[in-house]
């Protein structure tokens, strides 16, 4: 639904404002496993995007509408996978106010070995352009 122009009128009010994405947030270190320092802007959006696209939507009680559905896909042939991945990238990812649009979506064949399924992207953001690849691991051996 598109907010009318009383809609709007109605929330200024009563004093809301819209919700903004923090731009500063704590620096993971996804190798070592450990959480320290800070970043901002670009980094943090890819900081973001990371978790978005590594979370299970739904399921932890701390991040209830972070995150993507994935569990229903384990077992699913790669090629509707590789379908429904691109649409839950997209609907999951532009929520955020960072990210203008998702597009030039690319299956990666040479890294999609057997159980896992590599996709790259380009996110367009207030930052810029930023080159995403992801690989997800989905249980295949049952097809």
């Amino acid at each position: 639904m598109i907010p009318e122009q009383n809609d709007i009128n109605l929330a200024m009010q009563l004093g809301l404002e819209e919700k903004v994405s923090p731009a500063k947030t704590y620096r993971m270190h996804i190798n070592s496993e450990r959480i320290y320092g800070n970043i901002d802007g670009k980094e943090a959006l890819k900081q973001m995007i990371y978790k978005n696209l590594n979370t299970e939507y739904g399921v932890h009680l701390i991040y209830p509408t972070f995150g993507m559905p994935l569990q229903d896909l384990f077992g699913k042939p790669k090629n509707f996978v590789y379908v429904e991945l691109i649409r839950r990238i997209e609907e999951c990812l532009i929520k955020d106010d960072r990210v203008n649009s998702v597009i030039n979506f690319k299956y990666l064949k040479d890294k999609s070995l057997r159980d896992e399924l590599s996709i790259s992207f380009t996110v367009n953001s207030v930052y810029g352009e930023i080159e995403i690849e992801n690989t997800w691991k989905f249980d295949y051996d049952n097809i």
